[in-house]
């Protein structure tokens, strides 16, 4: 009964479809821009929150492990400057130069000087950050770790 009721509710559209004389069809249609999916800005963006994200939580897991290994068994949380710590820090601040690409390149930035923007960005935010976490790590291991009050 339903399929029955489907079909002749399609047929009824496409006879009326085809009965209708439309001219110049493509005047009623606006131009739809085709692009490319590797040219995507938005699939870019995406890429980029990905990786941002798989990455910060990989970060986030060997921060707690190093913290909790601190806790129970005492071994320091330093040296920070490991292959996996490494890799998952600079694998985050690549995915966050992808998505200051993407975003530029969709407000019409060029690709060149939207990248050379972003990565300046990326350094700058990833180095410093680098430093105050190896620093808060610094002060866990001595115990005397500052309130946040006394850094303003």
């Amino acid at each position: 009964m339903l399929n029955i009721n489907i079909k002749s509710i399609i047929t009824f559209i496409s006879v009326n479809i085809d009965s209708e004389n439309i001219e110049n069809i493509n005047e009623y249609i606006s131009e739809y821009q085709q692009i490319k999916p590797i040219e995507d800005p938005i699939f870019w963006l995406s890429c980029g929150a990905f990786i941002c994200l798989m990455s910060g939580l990989i970060f986030a897991d060997i921060m707690k492990s190093k913290l909790n290994n601190w806790t129970i068994k005492k071994t320091s949380p330093l040296p920070l400057e490991n292959p996996r710590t490494i890799s998952s820090w600079f694998s985050f601040f690549t995915g966050l130069t992808i998505i200051f690409v993407s975003a530029l390149s969709i407000i019409n930035f060029s690709i060149i000087k939207s990248l050379i923007f972003s990565s300046i960005i990326s350094i700058l935010f990833g180095i410093s950050m680098w430093k105050a976490i190896k620093d808060l790590l610094i002060q866990v291991e001595a115990g005397t770790i500052k309130e946040i009050d006394e850094f303003f």
